[in-house]
């Protein structure tokens, strides 16, 4: 049962994450966006929260490229935390092939 509700909520944040971040996009900037143009400066400087929108949308692109919709959280929580500390220490590098790297 803990695990069904730990799902659930899991579920539910990436879905809120997602819909804010469409949200945040639509209202303030029309534009077009690449993910495959950022840098990890340009994610690491983001705020907080436009940081939290964009590693989330990464993981979610992750997940589509590998064909599944299966996640763990735990193990999302470890591969963000790999690629914060990989962007610090690289923040020239590409962030979508440095996500890549740490996604294992």
């Amino acid at each position: 049962m803990l695990k069904r509700i730990h799902r659930v909520a899991a579920a539910v944040s990436m879905t809120a994450l997602l819909s804010v971040a469409a949200t945040a996009m639509a209202a303030d900037e029309p534009e077009m966006r690449d993910i495959k143009n950022l840098t990890c400066k340009d994610v690491m400087i983001q705020s907080r929260a436009d940081r939290d929108i964009s590693i989330a949308f990464v993981h979610g692109y992750m997940l589509g490229k590998n064909k599944t919709t299966k996640y763990e959280v735990a193990r999302l929580a470890g591969i963000t935390d790999a690629f914060l500390d990989y962007c610090l220490d690289n923040p020239s590098e590409n962030a979508l092939a440095s996500f890549e790297k740490v996604y294992k």
